[in-house]
């Protein structure tokens, strides 16, 4: 039987939240090798913050529970003083390990001559003067989960991880090597149980700061050296990708609760979160912006055809026509943000008729691009490559290693990318948001 199922965790500690004590904090300290910083010195923590069900306020209240994974590392001096970023990456539905180890994080895998993984400290990591704090947000996205579910997976199928996919635990299959074939623990993959719009991932995020500060407040930027009272929590908040949804909705909802404190709507004992700064990498802010800049770029781009072909004139006519006809994706991005518009302005919610509304415009904007990239033998995120080149993911493998999940106290397999939170912010999330923008047609880290 092919078994990848994590080994039972032992945590260095399993305390209550100072601020609610239905929320419980499980973290231990990783060994200094499973990622290896600049300095030993630099403490780190991985684990979950517990959200039993029905931790988050009303109208949000989830029947389901949420345990957040964080991996924490100090900076490489002065962490006592140092200021916090914390890191998310986009999707929705994308790890923040994805920042971790390809981006930015203090450490990156690396293939050993015998085949096996090892990390090395990353030189210009941004725990070179920062704090750093990773969260895989929504439930269900990376090393995070709602329930245990052990299952098998066929890796020659198109979609291995979906629901549909899965199957209870058996023996490898005759015929298969056991590299094509795993059994693991993992998220229910049921995409109601998860946070399906940006306005609840806000909440549930809030609410993982509120304990992991209060767990930690060595780390709270309000809390420094010889001083006799906390000051407001001022942190960084950086977000890729779908993060150009994360973070201006994340840093209303924090300045939002920080008001609710000052009139006494929230108890005193609750922390003052104030965001010193935010960050939008490669940030998706706006559906039909990005619906048209890309044909647009990949048509005229300025590397030269020597360099690098163009898109042809006839696809990029095609792909302009498909987002700008009378019933293309920018009119029907239009129609859905008038309908969810009437409905705010009157003080209602949206209904089925605006879902199924705005579910048609998020498939057009989809498949106009989908097209395009059938047709351009090109990286939709870097025109330079072909679709096939990219970074390695060497570092999934090495996050399912037996050691590794012990080491950060994992429960589940690590997987990169939720397909039910994917899922559930289709259905759910376009109608919320479009006041202002909508989201990624492309599921981008």
């Amino acid at each position: 039987m092919a078994l990848q199922f994590p080994l039972p965790v032992a945590y260095d500690a399993i305390i209550k939240s100072p601020i609610n004590s239905n929320i419980t904090i499980s973290y231990k300290q990783p060994t200094t090798q499973t990622c290896a910083t600049a300095f030993e010195h630099q403490k780190q923590y991985s684990g979950y913050v517990n959200l039993p069900p029905f931790t988050l306020p009303a109208p949000y209240q989830q029947n389901y529970s949420i345990n957040t994974f964080f991996w924490f590392f100090e900076a490489r001096s002065n962490s006592e003083t140092s200021p916090l970023t914390i890191w998310l990456n986009g999707g929705p539905g994308s790890s923040s390990m994805v920042g971790l180890f390809q981006e930015m994080g203090p450490c990156e895998v690396v293939q050993l001559p015998n085949g096996s993984y090892s990390t090395q400290a990353r030189p210009f990591g941004w725990d070179r003067s920062s704090n750093l704090l990773f969260i895989d947000q929504p439930t269900q996205v990376g090393f995070s989960y709602d329930e245990l579910v052990n299952a098998s997976v066929d890796f020659s199928k198109p979609n291995p991880f979906l629901n549909e996919s899965l199957v209870s635990p058996r023996p490898l299959p005759l015929g298969k090597p056991s590299w094509l074939f795993k059994n693991g623990t993992f998220s229910s993959g049921q995409d109601e149980n998860t946070q399906h719009s940006t306005a609840i991932a806000a909440r549930a995020c809030w609410q993982f700061l509120q304990s992991f500060l209060s767990a930690f407040p060595q780390y709270n930027p309000g809390t420094r050296p010889n001083r006799t009272i906390v000051e407001p929590a001022g942190v960084n908040l950086f977000a890729e990708s779908y993060g150009g949804m994360y973070g201006p909705a994340f840093a209303d909802h924090f300045e939002k609760q920080n008001g609710r404190r000052l009139v006494g709507d929230l108890p005193k004992s609750t922390l003052e979160i104030r965001l010193d700064s935010v960050g939008i990498i490669n940030g998706m802010v706006d559906y039909v912006t990005s619906a048209l800049s890309i044909p647009q770029f990949a048509r005229y781009h300025t590397y030269g055809p020597s360099l690098i072909p163009s898109l042809d004139l006839l696809t990029y006519q095609n792909t302009m026509s498909d987002i700008l006809s009378a019933d293309g994706c920018r009119s029907q991005v239009a129609a859905c943000r008038n309908k969810v518009d009437a409905a705010v302005s009157i003080g209602a919610d949206t209904d089925i008729i605006t879902d199924r509304l705005c579910g048609a415009a998020l498939k057009s904007c989809s498949n106009a691009l989908s097209k395009l990239a059938s047709r351009f033998d090109r990286s939709l995120y870097d025109i330079r490559v072909t679709p096939d080149i990219g970074s390695s993911d060497a570092y999934q493998e090495y996050l399912n290693l037996d050691e590794v999940m012990r080491s950060v106290g994992a429960q589940v397999n690590f997987t990169q990318s939720s397909a039910a939170v994917a899922g559930a912010f289709e259905k759910c999330e376009f109608n919320i948001l479009s006041l202002v923008s909508a989201t990624s047609t492309l599921k981008t880290h």
